[in-house]
């Protein structure tokens, strides 16, 4: 029986690291503070489509933005 191939958009499949260990983004060796602040300064980040959302999350979540 065939399966579907994996959803490139899904997190963590198959034998995938996981985005996020604690607080630091699987690959990067940045912080989701971290990340979101180098997002923020317009820097180029190579990050999963998982981990853009999660730091993404983790801005609106502690209001970082032009007013932080």
């Amino acid at each position: 029986m065939a399966s579907d191939p994996p959803d490139p958009d899904c997190g963590v499949c198959a034998s995938e690291a996981p985005p996020l260990i604690g607080s630091v983004l699987t690959g990067t060796g940045l912080t989701l503070a971290a990340a979101a602040r180098a997002l923020e300064r317009g820097e180029h980040l190579a990050l999963s489509p998982a981990q853009r959302r999660l730091v993404e999350a983790w801005a609106i979540e502690h209001a970082l933005g032009p007013s932080a």
